[in-house]
């Protein structure tokens, strides 16, 4: 009985020689995927006009034909050219002066409604001036391009005395 009791102190003493448990390290839990930021959107932005009323004043006749096409209506007003463009939901009036060298150019452009009495007859007139754009008028295709849009670096200066410092007179202080 004596060799119990030993036995008992001995492993009572052994217990309390024992160091606690060291607490184990985890790995942080996954994110649910709930919690993930959610994928940004890809937004395309609507296209803006092509043109803008500002940018067409001072144009030739010729160059608004190529971009708007036939008016539906010309007409000559003593010193002016003025054409018609209508469609389902406005009308646009281009007015046209000759400049100081007597070509006419455009001076005044107007667009309105082609509805007046509808229940808001409010038009922007850049959106008018668009609905007339004629789709194909800003594509020059290829095979039309008179050549390289960059022209070869390879060919030699056309101002003479190259290589000959221009002032050589002049300090660099």
């Amino acid at each position: 009985m004596m060799r119990v009791i030993i036995l008992g102190v001995m492993t009572a003493l052994l217990a309390g020689c024992q160091t606690p448990e060291k607490p184990v390290e985890q790995a942080p839990p996954p994110i649910a995927a709930a919690e993930e930021a959610p994928e940004e959107a890809i937004v395309i932005a609507p296209q803006g006009p092509r043109f803008i009323m500002a940018n067409i004043m001072g144009l030739a006749p010729d160059t608004l034909l190529n971009i708007l096409g036939e008016p539906s209506l010309k007409r000559r007003e003593r010193e002016a050219e003025v054409w018609l463009y209508g469609n389902s939901e406005c009308r646009l009036h281009l007015y046209y002066y000759p400049d100081d060298n007597g070509d006419f150019r455009l001076d005044y452009a107007a667009a309105a409604a082609a509805d007046p009495a509808a229940e808001n007859p409010t038009v922007s007139p850049n959106a008018c001036l668009n609905s007339f754009v004629i789709p194909d008028s800003l594509v020059i295709p290829e095979k039309q391009l008179p050549g390289p849009l960059i022209p070869e670096l390879d060919q030699e200066p056309s101002y003479p005395g190259r290589g000959i410092d221009p002032l050589p007179d002049m300090s660099d202080n």
